[in-house]
């Protein structure tokens, strides 16, 4: 797992690559979530074209920068969603739970 994070106006831009599958993976994103909220950024766009697979502590990961951004005030936004990623939200019915964009300059836009 790859962690880019920029911040661009007070929105952070974490870019993700690889595996989301357990908890050695989910602390370095939750930690970078939790830096960016600290330093007054609550708007969040999570670009996922990289991911190669996500599991359940991969959506428990998304479902609680989401909590962590709308509790703070702000937003997220997942962007270039992966097939796998894609099909799982589906399955789970948590397709409009978060909000999605097809490119980076869209999610920032919309927040």
């Amino acid at each position: 797992m790859e962690i880019s994070r920029i911040i661009e106006n007070k929105i952070t831009i974490l870019e993700l690559s690889g595996n989301l599958l357990g908890e050695k993976d989910a602390s370095p994103i939750l930690e970078a979530v939790d830096i960016s909220l600290a330093n007054d950024s609550n708007q969040f766009v999570l670009e996922l074209s990289k991911m190669k697979f996500i599991n359940s502590t991969g959506l428990s990961v998304l479902i609680n920068i989401l909590t962590k951004s709308k509790n703070a005030g702000g937003d997220m936004v997942i962007v270039s969603i992966p097939e796998q990623l894609s099909n799982l939200l589906a399955i789970t019915k948590l397709t409009d739970v978060f909000p999605q964009a097809a490119t980076k300059e869209e999610a920032i836009a919309s927040l």
